[in-house]
């Protein structure tokens, strides 16, 4: 988005805080800037914005060809569909929470949901902001900046997950909630965990388990909880856990490589979630299961 910055010194960045993450077309940004304006202009992509702190002042040409001028406070959400001719101007530092992706990952995700790929995101305003979408964008943010031990499994299911709430709620989506109401068969059942506990090693993704039971993610995601009771990720990390007890009671092997074979990126990781789960340490597990 091209913006014209007010008073911004040329050594000094307009951002006061800035952070990032990305999925695919998908992306989350937590930024704070100085006043500043966005000249008229054409949106290039879907966006939502949640503001958390300041006034945006915003103009749109909407598709009935009106003129539509709306203020944007701390307890704002604003959805721009991509394609909106618009301009927008704040006085004073501005901080907002935003999602935006770009129509090729819309239409991808609404397939995934068995709806048509024609849909497109509703150009709204709402005075109160929408505190799921905020809560999921926070914690995409803070699960990508765990590097090391991000796992993509956690991140592409909060980004699924926050796609499913947009198109849900706030799209042109003929949803049907009913398209989701089953589980599991046996058969896609058996296949599935076999699949996860001979691969507890690998950084598995959503999309892949989601291919041995022949379902779009979307789908999958439902059906496994409404079968299992609990998430993938959170099955996966159960599964995890076991085969380190069993690993450390009947093996040997290093503590760091036990924590590698069950899909740990490191010992540091591996010993904080064994502790969350067991309350004793790897190590003190060990002595007490092999004396």
């Amino acid at each position: 988005m091209q913006v014209n910055w007010e008073n911004r010194e040329p050594e000094k960045s307009p951002f006061l805080f800035k952070r990032e993450a990305c999925w695919d077309e998908f992306c989350v940004r937590h930024r704070k800037v100085i006043a500043g304006e966005a000249p008229e202009q054409i949106a290039s992509y879907n966006e939502v914005n949640l503001s958390i702190k300041g006034s945006l002042y915003t103009e749109r040409h909407t598709s009935s060809g009106k003129n539509r001028n709306d203020i944007a406070d701390e307890n704002s959400m604003c959805l721009m569909p991509y394609g909106q001719t618009f301009s927008a101007k704040w006085k004073n530092e501005y901080e907002l929470v935003s999602v935006d992706f770009s129509p090729k990952y819309l239409s991808k995700m609404a397939q995934e949901m068995n709806i048509s790929s024609k849909v497109e995101l509703k150009d709204t305003v709402l005075e109160q902001k929408d505190l799921l979408i905020q809560q999921l964008g926070l914690a995409f943010l803070e699960e990508a900046e765990k590097q090391e031990t991000s796992s993509r499994l956690y991140s592409e299911s909060i980004a699924h997950t926050l796609m499913f709430h947009l198109i849900k709620n706030y799209s042109t989506a003929n949803f049907q909630e009913k398209l989701l109401s089953g589980g599991l068969s046996g058969n896609k059942l058996r296949r599935v965990t076999d699949f996860i506990n001979d691969n507890l090693d690998q950084d598995l993704t959503l999309s892949e388990i989601a291919q041995i039971a022949d379902l779009s993610h979307f789908h999958f995601a439902r059906a496994f909880r409404k079968t299992m009771g609990v998430t993938p990720q959170q099955y996966i990390t159960n599964r995890r856990i076991e085969k380190a007890k069993e690993l450390l009671a009947k093996s040997n092997l290093p503590i760091v490589e036990i924590g590698f074979q069950t899909g740990f990126k490191n010992q540091s990781h591996f010993t904080t979630l064994f502790r969350k789960f067991t309350s004793l340490t790897p190590k003190i597990w060990r002595e007490v299961k092999q004396n």
